[in-house]
């Protein structure tokens, strides 16, 4: 009978050590490349709540102000604006991949009401703490597009957009590291607080007790954008006789603006004055004459069933006026490119958008 080598025994016995070391030292790693990579992904979820929430806006009426958040459900009410309102449900479990709304009834909000993003294995991300701050978004700042001039009254008056913020902090709390490892050999914790002894159900109350010392708080994310197309929201169809309307508002305000203006209605009304002051009543001169205190427009659409672009003016009866070059009597290229099919119902004859 043989014993064994003392050389071969004593390098097993190393090796053995050394491989128990090892699994002493990967185990932990393994775990925190869990916890980082959980970290990682909530970090960019709270990123994309406030950077796409922000491109929301871009798409608003702002020839009116920005419709307000009538509540509802019991999810977050969401702060003042609709857009704001519908990103902090699509963003109450923290992530847009699925938006889960209740079409049918309207009152609940699966993304708010379910509970299955509590069930993180390595961590836990929340709004709910004094700290972080659920995606929110700034009123619009009408001042930071300011032109200067008489378009300030024109901005004033027509338009609700300008610079917009949107934020957003989350809050991270661990729920599988150890704070201490091998405490025998070091002193160092190795993370904040594990919560998992606290409860999982209770992860709301525990995100609410969250502080920079035994919890992450992932960096505010801001985003802010500069909007106002100054868009016309209704058809322009305008007759010379018609004084209202979006587009008529806004020619009269610049019409009005500019700073002869007032010089030139000074001079109409004393001229008005001296070609009626030998006359008895001078009623029917203003109740029938184009006077230039106002503005005129004519402005009627080309509609695919051949209407052609004119408008009737009352002028000794009515008479069709083309409002604009449909027809020159020379070569008529308008009225020609439209009826040989080139430009036909697409704007400046540009059939596929994307390629013009």
């Amino acid at each position: 009978m043989s014993t064994p080598h003392p050389s071969r025994s004593g390098r097993r016995g190393a090796a053995s050590v050394e491989m128990a070391l090892s699994m002493v030292a990967l185990i932990p790693i393994f775990m925190y490349a869990l916890f980082l990579d959980d970290l990682l992904r909530y970090s960019l979820d709270n990123q994309e709540a406030a950077v796409t929430t922000i491109w929301d806006f871009t798409t608003q009426d702002y020839t009116k102000g920005l419709k307000q958040s009538g509540g509802g459900g019991k999810g977050p009410q969401g702060g003042s604006s609709n857009v704001q309102h519908n990103a902090r449900l699509t963003y109450c479990d923290h992530e847009s991949g699925i938006d889960r709304p209740d079409v049918m009834s309207g009152s609940n909000y699966a993304d708010c009401e379910d509970t299955d993003h509590h069930l993180a294995v390595v961590a836990h991300v929340c709004w709910m703490n004094d700290n972080a701050q659920q995606v929110t978004c700034s009123a619009p700042d009408t001042g930071a597009a300011s032109l200067g001039g008489f378009s300030d009254d024109y901005q004033d008056e027509f338009t609700n957009g300008g610079l917009i913020f949107c934020e957003a902090r989350a809050v991270v709390e661990n729920y599988l590291l150890p704070e201490e490892f091998l405490p025998e050999f070091s002193k160092v914790k190795l993370t904040r607080e594990n919560w998992k002894d606290k409860g999982v159900e209770n992860v709301h109350s525990n995100a609410e007790e969250g502080t920079k010392a035994n919890a992450y708080f992932l960096k505010k994310e801001t985003m802010g954008i500069l909007t106002d197309t100054w868009a016309l929201t209704q058809d322009a169809d305008i007759s010379p006789s018609d004084s209202s309307g979006e587009m008529y508002d806004r020619m009269k305000n610049q019409y009005t603006s500019v700073p002869t203006y007032n010089a030139m209605r000074t001079q109409m009304q004393d001229f008005r004055q001296k070609i009626t002051e030998d006359l008895l009543d001078g009623t029917m001169l203003y109740m029938f004459e184009d006077s230039p205190e106002d503005p005129y427009i004519s402005i009627h659409p080309h509609l695919a069933n051949m209407q052609t672009p004119a408008n009737t003016v009352d002028q000794e009866g009515s008479t069709r006026y083309f409002n604009q070059e449909w027809r020159d009597w020379d070569q008529d290229k308008n009225q020609n490119t439209y009826k040989h099919g080139e430009r036909g119902d697409w704007y400046m004859g540009c059939k596929d958008a994307e390629s013009c």
